[in-house]
């Protein structure tokens, strides 16, 4: 009996001895991964939750993963865009799993500097844009593509040429130095003045950080915003290879061309502009003064004969022409159990809507990841670009536009003619007499404005991970950026005509490399329900600026800018050299209790080669809190809030934004002396020196609340901030008796003070349809607190104490002197027919109290919206974005609403004034209480320009896009893994009241602003 209870013992022993060691040996599990609306889902992460043993899902969404799975493993399926699934083993060997999109992508991967965080973890203000959302848009420029896609980023175009810049301005001015409002780029761990240069292909994302929490890891740098820029490395790399294949090819148009004078409006306006300059008794003495001398028509004879005949010319129709855009880019990418690489490689070309204007950028895109070790990886990720830029003559837009209608291009024998104001004869009769515009079709011909940039963007790391929670890593980041400039002018050319009719030529080469190397090492732990995620980092940077310049005239034949040796006179030659340093420290720890409530903690400590001996170094300290409410058991009931998290932060950044050697005293200017008979030369300074120049430095406190009801279906955020900057860097004016006009101080104060909103809602959301909507609102209160340590306005600089930054400081336009106001217009010195303005203090007109801030060029508040929809296979959106309460001085106007010139074209304006005049119509009076009579416009108009000062506030539709993606299923017969077509239109509708170029650049000058466009689009995405 003993001996067989030992038997049936020693027979357990045997079985369970053999289910540990089953147990414990490799075990095979499939299966297929789909979404909620039965999409098969690739390159999901499946992963042994604890270890870091996985697989990723296969092109049908199948996979297969071995590994030591027990029936108590947990698989942890992950995939951007859904909410995460873990599912225990159990004794299963098919494991299907629905992945349920994640509607506010919670776990989606944020840079905030030195390191990334989920966005659930965000206790500051960032905001971010993916791959996807940049590229829809069909922009070649990256800040085109982010317009009015995140609240408090307003993004303005400066000009309607092509390859034009943008301006970017995040939460308001905080300086009174008009050049340095741009924020920190910062590509892949490299500053950058812009980001033109990249692909908007080869970014992975865009993130702002927008509050001090945030901005103070980059301390001295970061008081403007931080623009982080990453572009697509190895570590983005699913398993396997993929090839991928995007482009578009595009028809740009002029579009919304300002409304000028028709011939015979221009002609009546023409003569009218004689009435003021007129005299006469009778109407038979003063028509015949008027036509026969006062217009000068023995020298106009051919302008008479034109204007009685009705024959004019469309310069708009001889100058413009349709642009062409187009952008190829092609991506490889995959990855093998150690290591991960991305290729790319893209072309744009643009032609824009006047010939000698275009663009070609080359870019190439690589990256790799290797995991050397279980501890040890290394990668490098580089960004190079070679742009070709023409940009052809700068005035020959404005030139088109100042021809009026009954002057030619061409002379008699059908030759483009100079000067068609000014035409003569083969015979050297001069039949027209009026303006000496150039012709712009020569002076296109003629001009070159050439400018071929390199940039080379890239970084080198080493990490090494000595246990799982530590990781020590070394970046060297790099950017070398060199740019060719050459400007030339023909004979032919209004240049050239003034220069004795020989050519002119400018060359300058300018360079710039920098380098910043990063140490650091981070601690991420779990300790029950404590989190602890911290950042030691030790920073060098350094930067080195040369440039080279040289400007010839009298060149002796047409030879651009490849023999200026040869040129009579030398204009002028250059040479820069600037270099500055700076090292830093950062600490940084982001804590958890729960997974509800969050701390983040940091503090930079700056140290810049720019500043005075003893200001040199500063600390930027800041902090932030958070509490996820919807973790809180007291929400469990509450079904229609799904998410909360309010935020506050508090912190400082700073700004040694100025030009290096601030802090000494410059002595190149050149002078000439006596030295004992000899003349000999010397130099003497042109600035003088502060020592006491130290770091600007900005306060912000941050208020802000993520938000998500009805299962999502509705969430946004909300943020409250308050910004002060003081100590600002700007050019301080100095006393007469000084002995120099002006020093770079610390002498200002600005405050700003706004509220951002950002919702996003799921309308629809089924199998075949889905609709959402996102909306953006954003409003900014900037004003001057403090100028010279004091309270006083810079009336000369247009600083007000308690205004913002930029003002529209003028007298108030208030219409025109009409004939029974003569005896009222005489007590103020004017006639009838002149612009009056308003007498606030009813003494006379004064500048102390009659000019007033009548507004800003810096909008009351900006907003967007923006709607996507599904149906089956086809996708459509829409996006518009506006700036309201914009006011600025039109360069426009101030050129084709003067009503004192009288030889070039005008503004089609409604009328203007004429007084009582012995002429019969059509130069008899005409009322109007909009616009002065011609050549008698008055002091206001004329020299003050009150009449230019525009509403330049817009609605822009910024693209409509429509798409369709084929079917997976007809596709995988040729190992196609999608493709999708689309058509997209660009800025198709504009909406304000605004008669100029386009509103967004209405504030520029006539000479960089140009006309609107519309852009038709056909594209293709492919991916193999």
């Amino acid at each position: 009996m003993k001996r067989n209870i030992y038997k049936l013992l020693l027979a357990s022993i045997l079985v369970l001895t053999n289910l540990f060691v089953s147990a414990q040996q490799d075990r095979q599990i499939t299966g297929k991964i789909t979404s909620t609306e039965g999409e098969q889902l690739p390159g999901v992460n499946i992963v042994v939750k604890g270890t870091t043993t996985g697989t990723v899902s296969q092109i049908d969404g199948t996979y297969t993963i071995s590994a030591n799975i027990s029936n108590k493993t947990v698989l942890v399926y992950s995939f951007m865009g859904f909410t995460s699934q873990e599912i225990v083993a159990g004794n299963q060997s098919t494991i299907n799993v629905q992945l349920k999109e994640d509607l506010l992508q919670l776990d989606e991967v944020v840079a905030i500097g030195y390191g990334t965080i989920k966005k659930r973890d965000i206790t500051g203000s960032v905001g971010s844009l993916g791959s996807d959302a940049l590229v829809e848009r069909g922009s070649t420029s990256a800040l085109e593509a982010m317009q009015g896609q995140m609240a408090g980023v307003q993004i303005t175009s400066n000009n309607g040429r092509i390859g034009g810049g943008f301006d970017i301005n995040i939460r308001g001015v905080n300086t009174l130095n008009s050049d340095k409002k741009s924020p920190l780029f910062v590509v892949d761990g490299v500053p950058t003045n812009n980001i033109d240069f990249l692909n908007p292909q080869d970014i992975s994302r865009i993130d702002i950080l927008k509050d001090a929490s945030s901005t103070a890891i980059y301390g001295s740098r970061g008081t403007n915003g931080v623009v982080i820029v990453t572009t697509k490395s190895g570590s983005d790399a699913k398993g396997g290879t993929s090839v991928s294949y995007d482009g578009y090819y595009g028809i740009k148009t002029a579009a919304r061309l300002p409304k000028m004078m028709s011939g015979d409006k221009w002609w009546d306006y023409h003569q009218d502009a004689y009435v003021a300059t007129t005299s006469g008794d009778t109407e038979a003495d003063w028509m015949t003064a008027y036509d026969s001398g006062l217009s000068g028509k023995g020298s106009n004879d051919l302008l008479f004969e034109r204007a009685a005949n009705g024959e004019y010319y469309d310069w708009y129709d001889l100058v413009l022409k349709d642009g062409t855009q187009q952008n190829h880019y092609i991506n490889v990418s995959g990855s093998s159990a150690n290591t991960s690489y991305v290729f790319g490689i893209g072309y744009q070309s643009e032609e824009g809507l006047i010939d000698q204007e275009s663009i070609d950028k080359y870019s190439v895109k690589a990256s790799i990841n290797q995991q050397i070790t279980e501890k040890l990886s290394a990668g490098t990720n580089i960004n190079f670009s070679m742009i070709e830029q023409e940009d052809g003559s700068s005035i020959a837009m404005q030139e088109a536009f100042r021809l009026n209608p009954l002057l030619s291009p061409y002379d008699e024998f059908g030759e483009l003619y100079a000067q068609p104001g000014k035409f003569k004869l083969a015979d050297g009769t001069q039949v027209i007499n009026k303006t000496s515009t150039y012709n712009p079709l020569l002076q296109i011909a003629n001009s070159s404005d050439a400018t071929k940039t390199y940039n080379v963007v890239g970084n080198t790391f080493l990490e090494y991970k000595p246990v799982e929670y530590i990781s020590m890593k070394t970046t060297l980041s790099y950017g070398v950026f060199n740019t060719n400039n050459g400007q030339t002018w023909g004979v032919l050319t209004n240049e050239g005509s003034s220069n004795d009719n020989q050519p002119l030529a400018k060359l300058k080469n300018s360079s710039s490399m920098n380098y910043t190397w990063d140490n650091q090492i981070n601690f991420d732990k779990s300790f029950g329900d404590h989190n602890l995620n911290a950042m030691a980092l030790y920073s060098v940077y350094s930067n080195k600026n040369e440039s080279s310049s040289i400007s010839v005239k009298n060149l002796p034949f047409d030879s651009g800018i490849y023999n200026v040796g040869s040129a009579g006179t030398v204009n002028s030659v250059g040479s820069t050299y600037s270099k500055q340093t700076m090292l830093s420290y950062v600490l940084r720890a982001n804590y958890s209790f729960q997974d509800k409530y969050l701390l983040t903690v940091s503090n930079r400590w700056d140290g810049s080669s720019k500043l005075s001996e003893g200001n040199k170094w500063n600390a930027f300290p800041s902090g932030a809190v958070a509490w996820r409410v919807t973790e809180e058991d007291f929400m469990e009931d509450m079904e229609t809030i799904s998410n909360l998290k309010a935020r506050v932060s508090f912190g400082y950044t700073g700004n040694n934004a100025i030009d290096p050697y601030q802090t000494q005293k410059f002595a190149n200017n050149l002078a000439f002396y006596d030295y004992f008979g000899a003349l000999s030369n010397g130099f003497t300074f042109s600035q003088v020196a502060n020592d006491l120049l130290t770091w600007e430095r900005t306060r912000e406190m941050n208020i802000g609340l993520d938000f998500g009801l009805f299962n999502n279906r509705l969430s946004g955020s909300v943020d409250v901030y308050d910004k002060l900057s003081k100590e600002l860097l700007m050019t301080q004016k100095l006393p007469l008796e000084a002995g120099w006009s002006s020093l770079t101080a610390n002498v200002g104060s600005v405050s700003n003070k706004g509220i951002e909103l950002a919702l996003t809602g799921v309308i629809i959301d089924k199998k075949d349809l889905k609709w959402n909507a996102n909306v953006t609102f954003a409003k900014n209160n900037n004003k001057i607190v403090e100028i010279y340590g004091g309270t006083d306005d810079d009336v000369g600089n247009l600083w007000f104490i308690g205004q913002p930054v930029d003002v529209i400081y003028n007298y108030e336009f208030d219409g025109i002197w009409q004939a029974n106001e003569a005896t009222e217009a005489a007590e103020y010195g004017q006639t009838e027919g002149q612009a009056k303005v308003k007498d606030f203090g009813e003494k006379g007109i004064t500048p102390e109290e009659d000019r007033i801030i009548q507004g800003s060029p810096m909008p009351d508040w900006t907003g967007s919206i923006s709607t996507q929809v599904e149906y089956k296979n086809f996708d459509f959106a829409v996006s518009l974005f506006t700036n309201q309460g914009v006011l600025v001085n039109s360069g426009f106007h101030a050129n084709f609403a003067d009503v004192r010139d009288r030889g070039r074209q005008k503004l089609n304006i409604d009328s203007w004034y004429v007084p009582q005049n012995p002429a019969t119509a059509p130069n008899g009076p005409k009322v109007s209480n909009t616009y002065p009579q011609p050549r008698n416009a008055g002091t206001y108009w004329r020299n003050d320009k009150v009449g230019y000062i525009k509403d330049a506030s817009f609605a822009k539709v910024k693209n409509i896009t429509l798409g369709y993606s084929f079917d997976q299923k007809v596709l995988s017969t040729a190992n196609i893994k999608s493709c999708r077509i689309y058509l997209n239109v660009i800025n198709p509708f504009v909406f304000t009241s605004y008669e100029g170029w386009d509103p967004e650049w209405a504030g520029a000058s006539l000479a960089e602003g140009g006309v609107s466009s519309i852009t038709y689009q056909f594209g293709v995405n492919l991916k193999f």
